[in-house]
């Protein structure tokens, strides 16, 4: 029987397979709700971490069918600007980190107040947990600012064995090589002018800017650190990394450390 299966030509019985087996928009309509609530305050995550977040809540949903009816909603994460194009190819990180604690990476960042004043906010971050470790923001931030804040943390935690830094004069200050020297810690210092060098905390500052800075205007310094200090609780309890397996930073965390107890 060439052609027909069952009494039907070939055509008929894919046409009546697919429409028999095929859900409507209106049978997902509870995942659609989810997506919806969800989007209304994870808006800039993307469909694979709020398909991260479903499975986590018990949603039973193919990734494809998810996407799909995530675009259906409207809910597609539209780039703010086109991304600048690569100098330099991307060269093996000298330091790699394979445990948490061993690297930590600093920077800063710039936003402004609504009356345009500048302030700096300064990250530490784990390289290794992708946590948000500590932040500070100020006016006018030196060494000493950086070395304050890096006693706090290392108070909790230790200090790392490595922190990675570029050649700012806030790293490169005498006080920050005694900081270093007293913590047996080792100064990495990425080349001038090549910020994808530190990319884990650049990773950081993108997500900050395009989750929070982008869309919020700060009163005043105080604002801006209660607003980025209820971000980094979401980002360390909340945010997905597909290279920690889906996990938030915090929940790596203890995963880790329930296995290498």
């Amino acid at each position: 029987m060439h052609g027909r299966v069952a009494g039907l030509s070939r055509s008929a019985y894919c046409r009546a397979r697919a429409s028999g087996g095929a859900k409507t928009l209106r049978d997902h309509a509870p995942v659609r709700q989810w997506m919806n609530d969800f989007a209304a305050t994870h808006r800039r995550w993307g469909y694979k971490r709020a398909w991260a977040r479903a499975k986590s809540e018990g949603i039973v949903i193919g990734r494809d069918t998810f996407r799909r009816l995530w675009r259906a909603e409207g809910l597609r994460v539209r780039p703010r600007k086109a991304p600048k194009p690569r100098t330099a190819p991307r060269l093996q990180r000298l330091v790699k980190a394979s445990a948490p604690g061993q690297v930590w990476a600093i920077d800063f960042q710039f936003d402004s107040d609504w009356k345009g004043r500048v302030f700096k906010v300064c990250n530490l971050i784990d390289e290794f947990t992708r946590q948000h470790l500590a932040f500070r923001v100020e006016r006018r931030m030196g060494a000493a600012d950086v070395i304050e804040m890096l006693d706090l943390a290392a108070l909790t935690r230790g200090a790392p064995q490595v922190l990675r830094a570029d050649n700012g004069p806030e790293f490169i200050a005498a006080a920050m090589g005694r900081w270093a020297s007293e913590h047996d810690t080792l100064q990495a210092f990425i080349p001038p002018g090549q910020p994808w060098h530190n990319g884990f905390v650049e990773s950081l500052h993108n997500r900050m800017r395009d989750e929070l800075l982008e869309d919020n205007m700060f009163e005043d310094l105080n604002h801006a650190r209660a607003l980025i200090g209820a971000w980094s609780h979401r980002y360390n309890e909340e945010h997905p990394h597909s290279a920690l397996g889906w996990l938030s930073p915090n929940q790596y965390a203890r995963q880790w450390a329930q296995h290498h107890q």
